[in-house]
């Protein structure tokens, strides 16, 4: 299966650049609403300005998210790499992170209030390190290479 390229704009400070997020063609992309992140999604890892901001974002960069968001949470690479799913919920944020910021950086908590309630346990570093892979594989930057 060909893989795609496609092109979000990351903003830092007053300067903006092109992201390229790669990922295989799929369908598992997400569907998320600028209310579901804003409101539920965000707010759960600590994510109060990047849930304000995201109320304002294209069509175009909300789409970006989804499927970003399916491929961390869906995809055969992140099956793989993490043993199953990351769930919706963080793939969706760490996805909205990536897109908007083009930053990779952690979420600001590690786990949601659901998490802590059920008891999960932490992620450890190597799961972290696992996730931190996936999302390098999916980001890259420069010129994409051809779709041949």
């Amino acid at each position: 299966m060909g893989r795609r390229f496609a092109t979000a704009i990351a903003h830092s400070g007053s300067e903006a650049r092109p992201l390229r997020i790669r990922f295989a063609m799929s369908s598992l992309g997400m569907r998320p609403t600028r209310e579901q992140l804003a409101h539920h999604f965000l707010p759960q890892y600590g994510e109060a300005d990047l849930a304000e901001r995201v109320l304002t974002i294209t069509d175009a960069e909300l789409e970006r998210i989804g499927e970003v968001a399916g491929y961390y949470a869906w995809s055969e690479e992140a099956m793989e790499l993490l043993g199953g799913s990351m769930g919706g919920t963080r793939a969706a944020c760490l996805a909205t992170i990536d897109v908007l910021e083009g930053t990779m950086r952690d979420l600001r908590k590690s786990q949601s209030q659901q998490e802590l309630d059920w008891g999960t346990p932490e992620r450890s570093a190597a799961e972290l390190t696992q996730e931190h892979l996936l999302r390098r594989r999916a980001t890259t930057d420069g010129p994409a290479p051809s779709d041949a």
